[in-house]
């Protein structure tokens, strides 16, 4: 148990690295606070490194500073992007690097917005250079040798290799690998695992070409629906898993069944930001989730009737929408000779927008819009001079910003109205409880309490029916905490009332002991992260009693479990004395839990060579001997996926 701590892991960790001697090497979950001090031999070594800059744990690329120079970096959502040129070549060649730690549990259209963002921006990398050769080509004098250092940096960006790496937390026939290999996701495909989720609102695409699997070439096994090759025992010429350890989940979790958990809305992802936007949620705690229920009930009765409701939605469809609403502001004083600012359009320049706005066919939906909120039926100069009437509310002949503002609002309304009323039908009525007694179209506090914590589920890609990759909310704290087998409590009890003085509670003291105890030192570790944010919102709450009750100790055990790291929980409590190990089973091929979930997809280079994640003595520890990840021979529970490329 002792080699899994970070000081032997580490000394692993920089063998394994320095001995490859990689040009370019991609690490997923560095801890950020002590990254420089984990790496430093790295810097040692000769390799410069761009690091994440968000996110608890991150991702970091190092790369060889006597081959590359960094030309670009981008910090997208999960992936971090890097350009680098290689410098000790006779011709200079750019390479894209897109290093990713993609979302993990039920969140498959997560993964592929953040697959999507970071190919785009390469994309993006590619237009800002053709678009700097047009400006050198329209110049007033264009200089030849301007122009062709422009062709130049072009050619190189549209040649450039791309890889595109790291964990992404999914296998099988995801929507990553049909963007990534096939160029597009539409919006009526699903992933196999997740039949009835809508992965994208409109066609995600790229136009960089079909991306290739490295490990897919090497052993022929492409993954989909389980075919990782031909080959069913994991030796031979089959695609090795790259994630091996104990399989845990029976020992310490109960099956999940699809009705457990909190309820999940059914917003689409801009919807729910402009709801939480439009209530001041960040956080979801308690202050702010009673704050949002005063200012939904305008009659202060204690509910939330459908009126209100409505209007909630109203405000965020308008929230949402307001960019465009803006846009469309400007656009329609611009398009006959008026700029907002300048006094308003007067009554023949409204009438005559309004006109052809009728008859754009870009414009007919906004036209529909205007109709129904201007009460428009036939565009008479009746209907249109009543209309001007009833906007120009100053009554000064002239149709200002602040009042086409009011109008455009109302049409957006109109727009979406059905949307507005189905979600506010189903915001009211999809979490009414049996016998309350209270009306069915309006909600209680505890109603709409629950609708909010639904909603930052949401937002977090929480689904019902499968585990969180990282529990984010208290609801699911609650969730995996009601998950617990009877003897993972047991053992949570048992060290709980050897380190407590009073049974009830444990103190920062007898915290730290165990702490100590499971990780050798204090200031690193999951258990340390989540003691410290508890003891923190403790402090915060200016309670008298800043002490772990035994349900926060449950609750820190929880996220554990929801971030994948069951060896991490095991060896906490079987070091305190606990004996969870003697229960789990040691024989058969159930004895690991094993994914394919680290990757290498490259395009626009070659190939040469793929390195098994394991030799044949480390496949016969793990697989004959039940020598699961981490163990005293490597650092991780990820195995690392390794290429060799050539320039095409």
């Amino acid at each position: 148990m002792e080699k899994r701590q970070w000081g032997h892991r580490q000394s692993l960790m920089k063998e394994r690295l320095l001995h490859s001697a990689a040009d370019i090497v991609c690490i997923q979950e560095a801890a950020a606070d002590t990254f420089e001090d984990d790496f430093e031999f790295m810097k040692d070594a000769g390799y410069d490194h761009v690091l994440h800059r968000k996110f608890r744990f991150r991702c970091a690329t190092f790369f060889q500073r006597d081959k590359f120079v960094l030309e670009n970096v981008a910090h997208k959502d999960r992936t971090l992007i890097t350009s680098l040129r290689r410098i000790s070549m006779n011709e200079e060649r750019v390479s894209h690097i897109v290093n990713c730690h993609l979302s993990g549990g039920a969140a498959p259209e997560r993964r592929l917005r953040q697959v999507h963002d970071a190919v785009d921006q390469i994309r993006k990398y590619n237009d800002a250079r053709e678009r700097d050769l047009i400006q050198q080509r329209k110049g007033k004098q264009p200089s030849p040798k301007g122009i062709a250092k422009a062709e130049q940096a072009l050619r190189e960006y549209q040649n450039a290799g791309i890889i595109v790496c790291g964990d992404f937390n999914s296998e099988g026939n995801t929507a990553v690998r049909k963007l990534l290999v096939e160029g597009c996701v539409l919006p009526d495909w699903r992933e196999p695992q997740y039949p009835n989720l809508k992965l994208t609102s409109k066609e995600r695409g790229h136009a960089l070409g079909s991306f290739i699997d490295a490990a897919e070439l090497a052993y022929g096994g492409n993954i989909c629906d389980g075919d990782y090759s031909d080959h069913s025992s994991l030796s031979g010429a089959a695609r090795p898993a790259t994630y091996v350890v104990p399989n845990l989940a029976s020992l310490l979790l109960l099956p999940i069944s699809e009705e457990e958990g909190p309820p999940r809305t059914k917003f689409g992802q801009q919807i729910a930001r402009g709801l939480a936007e439009t209530l001041n949620l960040s956080d979801f705690c308690e202050s702010e989730i009673d704050r949002a229920f005063e200012q939904v009930d305008h009659d202060g009765n204690g509910l939330i009737d459908r009126d209100e409701v409505e209007s909630l939605l109203e405000n965020v469809y308008v929230a949402t929408y307001g960019q465009k609403i803006e846009q469309e502001r400007n656009n329609f004083f611009r398009g006959f000779g008026g700029n907002p600012g300048d006094g308003g359009l007067t009554k023949e320049q409204f009438i005559a927008r309004l006109k052809a706005l009728q008859s754009d066919c870009e414009g007919e939906r906004k036209a529909f819009g205007l109709a129904r909120g201007l009460n428009l039926h036939k565009l008479s100069e009746t209907e249109m001079d009543q209309a001007f009437e009833r906007i120009d509310l100053d009554g000064n002949g002239l149709l200002d910003e602040d009042e086409f503002q009011i109008l455009l609002e109302t049409v957006y309304i109109a727009i979406y109205g059905e949307e507005i009323e189905k979600q506010r039908i189903e915001f009211t009525m999809g979490f009414q409880k049996k016998g309350t007694g209270t009306n069915s179209n309006e909600l209680t506090r505890e109603q709409f309490t629950e609708r909010l914590l639904a909603l930052h589920q949401e937002l977090e890609g929480g689904r019902k029916g499968a585990e969180l990759a990282e529990v984010r909310t208290e609801a699911d704290v609650k969730k995996m905490i009601g998950r617990f087998t009877p003897l993972l409590q047991l053992a949570l009890d048992e060290v709980f009332d050897k380190l407590s003085s009073n049974g009830d509670t444990l103190t920062p003291e007898e915290v730290n002991g165990f702490l100590l105890k499971t990780n050798g030192e204090l200031g690193r570790g999951g258990t340390f992260r989540h003691t410290s944010a508890v003891f923190q919102e403790k402090i915060e709450s200016s309670k008298e009693l800043v002490e772990l009750t035994r349900r926060d100790w449950y609750g820190i055990f929880a996220r554990e479990l929801a971030e994948g790291k069951w060896w991490q929980v095991v060896y906490d409590l079987e070091v305190c004395g606990s004996n969870m190990v003697s229960h789990h089973s040691n024989n058969g091929k159930n004895q690991f839990y094993q994914g394919w979930l680290d990757y290498i997809y490259f395009q626009r280079l070659t190939c040469t060579g793929v390195q098994d994640v394991l030799t044949e003595s480390e496949r016969m520890c793990i697989y004959s001997n039940g020598d699961a990840l981490p163990n005293e021979w490597h650092p991780s529970d990820h195995l690392p996926v390794s290429a060799i490329f050539s320039w095409e």
